[in-house]
């Protein structure tokens, strides 16, 4: 790409590469997208591109590609950013993005991400509404901006950084509590603190890199991030920093004390230490001194004298002290950012605010700092008492964990890997039985291969399952017989596994799941691209092993490595899975394009399909944009062959649900129940059950709709939607949470349609009565949305109450016009008595206090109300005034 500012582009394209390696070093599933807006010296915008990582069809690898964007608004439209509310300066962006863009978009990271059926109509006799969606963002925006200097001039180039794939807990800390979130501390030092400036701007050198301010790679930035971060935490435990005070500050400025603090390096030193061979379990709850000392939160156990208390870099001592904790049964040992004052357990519902901080250590060399918080548990309400004349209002407290760094052998990580039981049996598949999958026999091996990796998991010192084919489990244990125990091939009891595993070395099968040998040392060959320097001997010991059998006649083998904090590798690695993962996000990026090469898309769509590794979660997150971007046919299509690919696997019940709205919105409601019905069986929130409900009653409600030429089958799909829409509302009012609206909305509107086909007059009355207590609930809990008032007025019309019908038409068209409205409620005057008029026009008054309706309300009013003077002084002239007492005449 030719661009207008002279090597921009190798700048875009250093800057990219770096952040990508960075960024995958904490998680390797984070995709990113990059936006590069160049201003100039008098602050114009003079060139937009967007940076990507892109796949070659028949290549298995990714390169950046740029691409010239025509303005700023094409930016906006691709990150479905605000343009109105973002403007166009680094400041307004920044601000926008900050302050705005996350409220707008992640209501999902508060409510479990479950949608909503769109509803094609509220309105009883009316037109589809338009009703607005939200979009279920995954997403993460950042903003920053580089002085970059190239020929004569210096350009201001802002970049807005798109990532996904990272949890919800993280992008929480993002938005919400930046000054302890740990990728945005790594975001701006890197834009801040990783490049040399060279008279205040970067410079491009003539070998086309840029130099580093201390010469350091990705890794030794997460590395000096990581010691600043934790330097940071040490800080606002020493100066009693309070939970409440976070949430101001969205930058990350550089300071020096942080340096000087050796929080990291003190819990590196404990965590590096076993105990009687066991690796570090355990916790260390960090306080405020004065909180320890002062403040009865704190119930000691153990409780050390002011002049015996643990300095922190006592590591040994420390370690000792951890075999002492419990994180179940909430016993720590508490220490403020200096020493250990004993061991000891909390009064969470005196926290009040007060910073808690838990180091959990989690094997060797491994450990995760977590924020502990306690907040009002009010969805599950609570309850009013009176002791000696005082109210008192009780409810439970919720302990409230939020993971604000992991730390591996030095290095940061953010998130999970990604470990399933559908990779593993895939891998053993593609290993062992590339052109029999189908066998029957084969499909039973695997399930019992698959059990036995399951159960070995189960090992919480770790471990390794190491399958070969039998031939090869035979010739390799009688060479490794002098460091193995061997036993006669035989299948073993799954529950046994954890058992045996439980011996250093590893468990050694066939691909028949015969057992041959445990406690197998492995041996290979030491070669200096082999395994990963930051990991463990385990891990580095299996991938010299799996090594030596390649480089002994391709021997196949599997090897699964079981961490001791729980984590999972497999190897050997699916060769491409990182190239697919990219050509997914790919395919998603430019899904979200204002207009993407549709030739382009499917060739990129085919290649991801023609894989026999692809991960169901990523045709997910596909057929989840396809939805947001309401190409639901797609959608449909990728949710459906994900589903496919996920066999036996356990599908997260909100696809369901997404799929489930997929087919509504393609007023394709028979599939919609069927659908929703799977995302009911897979859950167990009641939160996200009742918004199942709710979607299944709305679509049966529909489909009842279409049917409604077949008489029995539309009385049958109304009584469905009763059913469901009911079990919702029930399931609301049990589980104490706000009841939704359009429930009783929709089932109003199914007691009114089963009125109409009734022919029985009593029951036609008691189905009319239920539709207006239900109508009515809806007013209560939203007055201000017309519909609901229409909706009862269409049911008050069919039992002729006529002054009802028009005190909610009234009310109706005063907060929203509509013509439907001042029609009927025009209609409906004309014909009525003076008297009725005349309390019509009272009831608008009360209304108008507040403020005057629509014009169209108010001349209505005012000439009927002119209408009913004229009437009374005729009938008062004729001597038949309605008002006067007998006695006067």
């Amino acid at each position: 790409m030719k661009t207008k500012v002279n090597k921009i582009d190798i700048m875009n394209k250093l800057l990219h590469d770096n952040l990508v390696r960075i960024l995958k070093n904490l998680n390797k599933r984070i995709h990113i997208k990059l936006y590069a807006l160049v201003y100039d010296n008098k602050q114009t915008l003079v060139e937009t591109i967007r940076i990507k990582k892109t796949v070659t069809n028949g290549e298995n690898s990714a390169s950046a590609s740029q691409d010239a964007l025509q303005t700023i608004l094409n930016v906006y439209a691709e990150l479905k950013i605000d343009p109105e509310h973002a403007g166009n300066t680094y400041d307004d962006i920044k601000e926008y993005v900050n302050q705005i863009w996350y409220k707008q978009h992640h209501q999902n990271d508060a409510n479990n991400g479950e949608k909503l059926t769109i509803p094609l109509s509220d309105i009883e006799g009316g037109k589809i509404l338009s009703i607005e969606s939200h979009i279920n963002d995954n997403r993460m925006l950042y903003v920053n901006q580089i002085p970059f200097h190239t020929g004569k001039s210096t350009y201001s180039v802002v970049y807005i950084l798109e990532m996904r794939n990272i949890e919800h807990e993280t992008r929480q800390l993002f938005y919400t509590k930046p000054e302890i979130s740990f990728l945005r501390m790594l975001l701006d030092y890197f834009f801040r603190d990783f490049f040399a400036l060279t008279n205040s701007a970067i410079k491009i050198n003539n070998d086309d890199s840029i130099s580093r301010k201390y010469n350091e790679d990705g890794i030794q930035l997460n590395r000096r991030i990581t010691r600043l971060f934790f330097g940071k935490i040490q800080n606002y435990l020493q100066s009693h920093t309070k939970f409440d005070e976070f949430g101001v500050e969205f930058d990350h400025e550089p300071r020096n004390e942080y340096y000087v603090n050796s929080l990291l390096e003190k819990m590196d030193d404990i965590s590096a230490l076993t105990y009687e061979n066991a690796s570090p379990f355990g916790s260390i709850l960090f306080m405020n001194k004065d909180v320890i000392t002062q403040r009865s939160i704190i119930r000691f156990t153990v409780k050390f004298t002011k002049e015996d208390r643990i300095g922190l870099e006592d590591a040994k001592r420390i370690r000792k002290l951890l075999e002492l904790t419990n994180v179940d049964k909430d016993l720590y040992l508490i220490a403020d950012e200096k020493e250990v004052y004993g061991l000891g357990e909390v009064n969470w519902n005196m926290q009040k605010g007060e910073l808690a901080l838990r180091l959990d250590f989690t094997g060797l060399s491994k450990y995760n700092l977590v924020l502990v918080r306690t907040e009002a548990e009010l969805v599950s309400g609570g309850k009013l008492f009176v002791e000696d004349e005082i109210k008192l209002y009780r409810s439970n407290l919720s302990l409230i964990e939020m993971k604000l760094a992991s730390v591996s052998f030095k290095n940061p990580r953010l998130g999970e890997e990604g470990y399933s039981s559908e990779k593993f049996m895939q891998l053993l598949k593609n290993t062992f039985w590339k052109n029999n999958t189908k066998d029957d026999r084969i499909k039973h091996k695997v399930e019992r291969l698959d059990q036995i990796v399951r159960k070995a998991r189960e090992q919480k010192h770790g471990t390794m399952v190491v399958i070969t084919e039998a031939l090869t489990a035979k010739h390799e244990l009688h060479q490794l017989s002098k460091q193995s125990t061997l036993i006669e091939p035989a299948i073993i009891n799954p529950e046994y596994i954890k058992y045996l595993t439980a011996i250093d070395g590893s468990i050694y099968f066939d691909t028949d799941g015969l057992c041959h040998a445990i406690g197998v040392i492995l041996d290979g060959i030491a070669k200096e691209d082999i395994g990963d320097a930051s990991r463990g001997a385990r891990y580095n010991s299996a991938h010299r092993y799996l090594y030596k059998l390649k480089e002994d006649d391709q021997k196949k083998c599997v090897i699964v490595i079981i961490s001791e904090d729980g984590m999972v590798d497999l190897i050997p690695e699916s060769e491409h899975e990182d190239m697919l993962l990219a050509l997914a996000e790919e395919i998603i990026d430019m899904i979200n394009e204002e207009a993407p090469d549709s030739n382009k898309l499917k060739e990129k769509e085919d290649l991801l399909l023609q894989s026999k590794i692809v991960d169901f979660d990523w045709l997910f997150n596909i057929a989840e944009v396809y939805s947001d971007n309401e190409n639901y046919e797609r959608a449909i299509h990728f949710f459906e062959y994900g589903i496919k690919q996920a066999k036996e696997s356990y599908i997260l019940p909100r696809y369901y649900n997404l799929l489930g709205n997929c087919y509504h919105n393609k007023k394709n409601y028979e599939d919609a129940t069927r659908v929703y019905g799977l995302a009911i069986e897979a859950s167990d929130n009641d939160k996200s059950i009742h918004v199942y409900m709710s979607n299944t009653g709305h679509s049966y409600f529909l489909l009842a709709l279409q049917l409604k030429d077949a008489k029995e089958k539309f009385e049958n799909e109304l009584n469905k939607a009763i059913e469901w829409l009911s079990q919702a509302i029930e399931l609301s009012t049990t589980s104490s949470f706000k009841p939704s609206v359009r429930n009783y909305n929709y089932r109003g509107r199914c007691y009114t349609q089963l009125s109409d086909i009734e022919k029985n007059s009593n029951k036609k009355n008691q189905l009319l009565k239920h539709a207006i207590e239900d109508y009515s609930k809806s007013i209560a809990i939203d007055p201000k949305n017309s519909i609901y008032y229409w909706n009862r007025y269409c049911v008050y019309n069919r039992l002729s109450q006529v002054k009802e019908c028009i005190e909610d038409l009234i009310q109706a068209e005063y907060l929203e016009h509509k013509d439907s409205y001042i029609d009927e409620l025009s209609s409906l005057l004309k014909k009525k008595h003076p008297d009725l008029i005349t309390e019509s026009v009272e009831f608008y008054n009360n209304l108008s206090r507040q403020k005057e309706g629509p014009p169209q309300l108010i001349e209505l009013i005012a000439k009927y109300q002119a209408k009913a003077e004229i009437s009374k002084q005729a009938e008062a002239a004729a001597g038949k005034a309605p008002d006067l007492d007998e006695s006067e005449k």
